[in-house]
């Protein structure tokens, strides 16, 4: 016997098949909050609020000060949205932008970016970003990182 004839078939047909797919890929809804969000925790806060199969949302909440360092993704792309406070963003030898509230920046797969809080209170930057769960998270430093960079938490909001 063949490999694909020792399967064993499925007995859906129709629609209880499709209502069996459907009501799968529904078990895999994710519902999250930052109501319970804490601005105060030291060093930078990243809220998991979600972690599909494509598709990866965080919320990083930026103490006043802190900056990441010059780096890229080569396998995500993703966008960042300041939802309080300010952050600037930087490109490899220019700034990208100073964004408020409702503003921000999309940065392709393998651009060349990093971003610091500016301003007195702390920031919450929502960041969403797409790459296969099989591909990779990688990030890659370039230089080297400002202080205080390694002081994250993580924690899962799902």
């Amino acid at each position: 016997m063949s490999a694909t004839s020792e399967r064993p078939r499925s007995t859906l047909r129709g629609s209880e098949k499709k209502e069996a797919f459907f009501s799968a890929v529904e078990e895999g809804i994710q519902t999250f909050s930052m109501a319970d969000a804490n601005d105060s925790v030291d060093g930078r806060t990243n809220y998991r609020l979600c972690n599909g199969d494509v598709l990866r949302g965080t919320v990083q909440v930026l103490p006043p000060g802190f900056a990441n360092s010059l780096h890229y993704h080569p396998a995500y792309e993703g966008f960042w949205m300041v939802l309080k406070g300010r952050v600037r963003f930087h490109g490899a030898d220019e700034v990208i932008g100073d964004f408020g509230p409702m503003e921000g920046a999309y940065i392709p797969c393998n651009g060349r970016y990093w971003f610091e809080q500016v301003g007195e209170e702390s920031a919450q930057l929502l960041q969403v970003q797409g790459n296969p769960k099989n591909g990779s998270n990688k990030r890659v430093d370039i230089g080297e990182r400002h202080a205080g960079y390694g002081q994250t938490h993580l924690i899962e909001k799902t």
